[in-house]
């Protein structure tokens, strides 16, 4: 046995030359304990954080993608938005392959906003070095985010740090997530057209929630993701807040595959227009937040007014429901009157949609 007095008596002077065989310095062991502890301590830790409902098929996909993380990540969060019973007993399984997964069961659905808010909340008190944010039906690659990391000591003032999202249904680049904002705030644009056009490192405006990842300290900062806008919007408006501050960067090489989701547009069916609804008013909420020039400000109001009502003139022509119309006009009044939160449920809508054959 090479130590008389136990693991307590290695701390204490002169036991380690004493208790240690001849011809076994000493001080080798040491350098060698105490440069494996500094190793654990330069560890950052990374709490990664998804938002799901009812749909454990892709959630378990996404967590699956983060357990066998080749940089492991320390933590991972499952806020769910108040699924079925059914849905949940499945979270739980998912939750029990790791020690590493914390559940998140919200008392209602709190929508996409709410649930990252919740998430991040939660995470704070872990108290990680690295956020990493993602939807349920976002699939990371193994060398995320390790890759990541080491930008931090390349690049100036970090304050969040985003993967290249390809479309694993369409087979393309979603460049769409990746927003340069416009003057008047009224639309957002890729920051390229192709993605053969962006370089290594890429700065942007604002960025979806499927795979950035924020520094602790420009958290602590500016403060977690703002649960008001429910759906749409959430995103966009926390990266902005971070691209206001600090750098925001687009990182071409380090890639993340996401599923390809209905777009919005003018043909959309009943089913879609309570998304366009937060879509609209959450767009009010942004140039009030980020445009300073008052008079601009008020400019871009009327300019997204003015968009909005010639919707409802266009539908006349083609395709018209007066529903839409009403949820246009709500998201109008709302959006000037800054009205938040979850005013429109996805339940009783689909509920009233029934009753009234426009499923």
């Amino acid at each position: 046995m090479i130590l008389k007095n136990g693991a307590s008596g290695l701390w204490k002077a002169g036991t380690i030359s004493k208790n240690i065989s001849a011809g076994r310095p000493a001080k080798g062991y040491w350098h060698k304990y105490m440069e494996m502890e500094n190793n654990k301590s330069r560890q950052e830790t990374v709490a990664a954080i998804t938002v799901t409902y009812n749909r454990t098929r892709t959630l378990e996909k996404c967590i699956d993608a983060l357990l066998n993380q080749t940089r492991p990540v320390d933590y991972i969060i499952i806020a769910d938005n108040h699924s079925c019973e059914e849905e949940q007993e499945k979270i739980r399984k998912i939750a029990a392959k790791s020690h590493k997964i914390k559940l998140l069961f919200l008392d209602e659905n709190r929508g996409g906003a709410g649930g990252f808010e919740a998430g991040m909340r939660e995470a704070k008190k872990l108290a990680p070095d690295w956020y990493w944010l993602m939807d349920d039906d976002a699939l990371s690659k193994k060398r995320l985010p390790g890759n990541f990391i080491g930008y931090r000591k390349e690049l100036p003032d970090v304050g969040g740090l985003c993967p290249l999202i390809y479309g694993i249904d369409l087979k393309h680049y979603q460049l769409f997530h990746h927003k340069k904002l416009s003057r008047f705030m009224m639309k957002n644009s890729p920051v390229v057209r192709d993605a053969d056009q962006l370089k290594a490192v890429t700065e942007e405006d604002a960025n979806a929630f499927v795979g950035p990842l924020f520094p602790g300290k420009v958290v602590d900062e500016l403060g977690i993701a703002d649960g008001s806008l429910f759906i749409y919007g959430d995103d966009s408006e926390y990266t902005r807040r971070v691209s206001g501050k600090h750098k925001l960067y687009l990182i071409r090489d380090a890639v993340i595959d996401h599923q390809d989701a209905p777009v919005l547009d003018a043909n959309m069916t009943p089913a879609g227009w309570w998304k366009e609804y937060y879509c609209n008013r959450n767009q009010y909420f942004m140039i009030r937040e980020f445009q300073e020039n008052k008079l601009v400000r008020w400019f871009s109001f009327g300019l997204l007014t003015a968009r909005l009502m010639a919707i409802i003139v266009k539908s006349k022509l083609k395709g018209y429901h007066r529903l839409r119309s009403q949820l246009i006009i709500k998201a109008v009044k709302d959006g000037l009157g800054n009205k938040r939160g979850k005013v429109i449920d996805p339940q009783r809508y689909f509920a009233y949609l029934k009753e009234h054959g426009l499923e």
